[in-house]
């Protein structure tokens, strides 16, 4: 009777947002059926998109949630648009120039001038690599013998410095990208970044125009799908990448640019791009010894600056992050990094780093208890190694069940805890904190999600199993209501600024959601349809800055197709 009751409530309208006769209803009323405008609405005009015009709301304002205007006035362009439209003028015309020009002219930014590869050419002969494969053929004979490597003369194209612009051009592009990237993603030093653009050089380096290109890039937004986000400069920066990186110019720059690229393609679902480039990542910080100043052969020179070691130790950071958040949704397949040593030091404060100051507190490491105060991109730090825990335990095969559950059961309390700790500190710097905060929860989620099943969990229904079932399943509706409560601090983070949302929360966001959808299956609660819609209109909301959040809202509708299909 109640299975009967909870099917019904699924097919019924109410469910997942379907209200009749109410401003989101995807079907007309009664009285409006067959009526269709004049026109296309203002929002389907705007965005240059099909309008089926029907009468009061068209097709997708209603799929949207949005309200729909058939009204004749234009409206007023707003930042963005002109934004969009002048960034449309500079593809244009960065194509004409290297229609007219292949070989290059004078630079916007520098006075000499420069040559940029098409696809099919090969590199001229000043700028071919001179990267010395001794370094890894043999990179003991190569530290014993002092050998260095050159840092090759790499020139990149004037269509490249065109995009950049002018000076104040590429200052307000630096601008833009501290006051809203940077409080998610702190790994480019604030403080140096300046000083280099007081007093810019006449030829700007290959490596830095690409991260100013790449800054560019990732401030952009407002794609309606992972196609249109492939759009000029994003080919560009691609081509300028593979240009720097076949000239073997491995700098933190080049690093820092392939860190910006990955993370607008995960940020648009530019997949599998985006599982590949975090890969890149994770090998280019490798081949730099990154991962091991200590022991590992070193591409980079040993520094003395302390803001260029924590610049350094940010970026590696950033590319383990990345190739754990893109395992999230796909068990099975293996990380490429190892989790760090618990000795590991976590980064500074991120104001004395921004400020270029030596902090003069205690470091905190990879041990320190949870409880202990620490940084925003230290937290986002600590639950990348949880994170990384988690993958492993989920494609462990070869650990005792017993020892597998128990680790499990470890992971999970410590999860919590960091989940304890962290709204308060996000409520203090929501934009900052947030991140971490969003990677805690997803991890809460899919470490419960096979658990909850003993058809999933691949146990022997030892003492350990059931303890983690008992745990995982009431475990995944906590964290999904707590991932509710979060949603209240997003929705007011991009009311204040959707350019700061980090697009490393869709997937705690998505995960939820998810987890309310089975929910409502399971109960048909009112309270879970309300958490569902609420946790969803916040996807909808956040894929206007970034698209994956529009394609988790698409796998929601295949879910529920496919939960109503399976139970009829």
């Amino acid at each position: 009777m109640e299975y009967s009751r909870t099917i019904e409530m699924l097919d019924s309208p109410g469910v997942y947002g379907v209200r009749p006769h109410s401003s989101n209803d995807p079907s007309p009323p009664t009285e409006h059926r067959g009526l269709r405008a004049a026109q296309a609405c203002v929002a389907c005009r705007k965005q240059k998109r099909k309008c089926d015009k029907q009468l009061p709301l068209c097709s997708l304002c209603s799929r949207m949630g949005r309200s729909c205007d058939y009204s004749d006035s234009t409206p007023t362009p707003n930042a963005d648009d002109f934004a969009m439209l002048r960034q449309k003028v500079t593809d244009l015309e960065a194509k004409l120039e290297s229609r007219d020009t292949p070989w290059g002219r004078t630079n916007v930014i520098g006075g000499g001038r420069s040559y940029i590869s098409s696809p099919d050419q090969s590199l001229p002969p000043e700028q071919s690599s001179s990267f010395p494969p001794m370094f890894l053929l043999d990179s003991e004979i190569f530290k014993e013998t002092r050998m260095i490597i050159p840092k090759p003369a790499i020139k990149l194209g004037p269509e490249v410095y065109n995009t950049l612009g002018s000076i104040i051009d590429v200052r307000d592009i630096v601008d833009r990208y501290f006051e809203n990237v940077h409080l998610w993603l702190p790994i480019v030093s604030k403080k140096r970044t300046q000083l280099t653009l007081e007093k810019p050089a006449p030829d700007i380096p290959a490596d830095l125009a690409l991260l100013l290109l790449a800054m560019k890039l990732i401030g952009q937004g407002g794609h309606q799908n992972p196609i249109e986000a492939q759009s000029p400069l994003y080919w560009m920066a691609k081509h300028c990448f593979s240009l720097v990186e076949s000239g073997g110019l491995m700098t933190v720059q080049f690093l820092q640019s392939a860190l910006l690229i990955t993370a607008y393609e995960i940020g648009n679902a530019i997949y599998p791009a985006a599982y590949l480039s975090s890969g890149h990542c994770t090998r280019i910080g490798i081949l730099m010894g990154i991962h091991d100043r200590h022991h590992a052969p070193q591409i980079l020179r040993k520094s003395g600056a302390w803001s260029e070691v924590e610049e350094i130790k940010r970026c590696w950071w950033a590319a383990m992050l990345f190739d754990r958040y893109v395992h999230l949704g796909s068990e099975g397949h293996q990380l490429a990094t190892d989790d760090p040593p618990l000795q590991t030091v976590l980064p500074a404060n991120e104001s004395s780093w921004d400020e270029g100051d030596m902090t003069t507190s205690e470091p905190l490491y990879m041990s320190t208890p949870t409880s202990v105060r620490a940084g925003a991109f230290a937290r986002t730090c600590q639950a990348t190694h949880l994170m990384g825990r988690m993958i492993r335990v989920l494609n462990d095969r070869s650990s005792d069940p017993a020892t597998r559950f128990a680790e499990a059961i470890q992971l999970h309390r410590t999860l919590t805890a960091l989940s304890n700790v962290l709204p308060y500190e996000v409520s203090e710097s929501a934009a900052q904190y947030s991140t971490a905060m969003g990677l805690c929860y997803s991890s809460l989620l899919h470490l419960c999600e096979p658990f909850s099943c003993t058809e999933t969990n691949r146990g022997d229904h030892t003492l350990e199993e059931t303890e983690m079932q008992a745990i995982s399943i009431p475990g995944m509706q906590e964290a999904a209501g707590k991932v509710l409560e979060f949603s209240l601090v997003l929705q007011k983070l991009m009311d204040q600024n959707l350019s700061a949302i980090s697009p490393l929360l869709a997937d705690c966001l998505y995960s939820a959601t998810a987890t309310f959808q089975w929910l409502v299956h399971e109960t048909g609660s009112e309270e879970y349809i309300t958490g569902y819609n609420s946790l969803r209109s916040i996807l909808v909301e956040m894929s206007k800055r970034w698209v994956v959040a529009g394609e988790y809202v698409k796998i929601l509708e295949v879910r529920l197709e496919y939960i109503l299909q399976s139970h009829r």
